[in-house]
């Protein structure tokens, strides 16, 4: 058995699935355990998806070294597993290196970017790649893994698209002929949040000459006007809307990457984040705006998460350099479509 941990967001989790992909392309006959955060489950299916995947939040796991008990409760059970190797994304924490540790397993693979205050003495500790890219990262662990468990056939430079067709057994049809945009105005931190009302007067506008499907993920958030609102309840549902689309709109977040993965083309509102989290397998189709010119842009750390914005002189420059006009601007490019005259 291989057990992997991959404990976190999202985004995070749409550039790892081509990794426990390989995996299970490659040795189909050893069992995968994958420990992963609640919300990223359904990534994990159809045929190349782990034979177990065990839940957890990220915070009840990565604070489990406070509650002896807690710690001591998920070392008997991934001791049970007995594996044969681990693999530890670049992100997890000490528990996840302790818990490796203490599995028994021979075979200890990984990176390790500063987030773990425990080293679990990784039998490999695959480096920060030349490109930057946290996919390509995750890649080449999976590939150490793979060539330590014996594996010697070739493999890609970088890490291809994920398989995610178990996610889009649903379609969602137009309501006309006109071109659709589907706008998700959240993120998982501040620091990479446009303001959602300021989507919104893009997504209102847009409608005039587009499809506008607004994802609503609060349940009482409202659809700006001329929108079509829809609450997802599951990834596969975000997933569909996202394949219907000519055009993403959104921070850098998640649902971007999952939109990047899909193959849309789209427009993101970077800020923050760090180079190596923009779109990686479609770069060509996307629009990624970023401040031109401020200094401590980007500012993500890799080794530590970011707390507050660093730029005390003027906080959030660089999200606040986006006005409504400029982000619509750049979906109407992307979408080959005449500037919007206004009076």
């Amino acid at each position: 058995m291989i057990v992997v941990f991959k404990v976190n967001g999202l985004g995070d989790n749409v550039v790892f699935v081509p990794a426990v992909q390989a995996l299970r392309s490659r040795f189909p006959d050893m069992p995968v355990t994958l420990v992963t955060n609640p919300g990223a489950v359904e990534l994990y299916g159809g045929s190349l998806g782990p034979q177990a995947v065990v839940p957890v939040s990220k915070a009840a796991f990565n604070k489990a070294y406070r509650n002896p008990a807690s710690l001591l409760s998920w070392a008997l059970k991934v001791r049970r597993w007995r594996p044969k190797a681990c693999l530890l994304s670049y992100d997890q924490g000490s528990v996840a290196h302790l818990l490796a540790k203490w599995s028994g397993a021979k075979i200890l693979v990984g990176a390790n970017s500063g987030n773990s205050r425990y080293q679990s003495r990784l039998s490999i500790d695959v480096p920060f790649p030349p490109d930057g890219c946290l996919a390509t990262w995750n890649w080449q662990t999976a590939q150490a893994l793979c060539r330590a468990l014996g594996d010697t056939s070739q493999w890609p430079a970088r890490a291809p698209a994920p398989d995610l067709g178990h996610l889009l057994t649903g379609a969602r049809a137009k309501s006309g002929a006109r071109r659709r945009v589907v706008v998700h105005p959240g993120a998982g931190k501040a620091l990479t949040q446009w303001s959602a009302e300021l989507f919104a007067r893009v997504a209102s506008s847009l409608s005039s000459d587009f499809e506008v499907v607004w994802i609503a993920h609060e349940s009482r958030s409202l659809a700006p006007a001329g929108c079509l609102r829809e609450e997802v309840a599951t990834l596969a549902e975000l997933a569909q809307w996202i394949k219907s689309a000519d055009l993403f709109l959104g921070n850098n977040s998640g649902p971007m990457h999952l939109a990047d993965a899909l193959g849309c083309q789209g427009v993101a509102v970077a800020g923050a984040s760090a180079l190596g989290w923009d779109p990686y397998w479609h770069p060509q189709r996307w629009s990624v705006l970023r401040h031109p010119s401020l200094s401590c842009s980007p500012c993500e750390d890799l080794s530590k998460e970011m707390g507050s914005c660093a730029n005390l002189e003027s906080p959030m420059a660089c999200m606040r350099y986006w006005t409504p006009a400029m982000v619509e601007a750049a979906c109407r490019e992307r979408l080959g479509a005449q500037p919007l005259v206004k009076p």
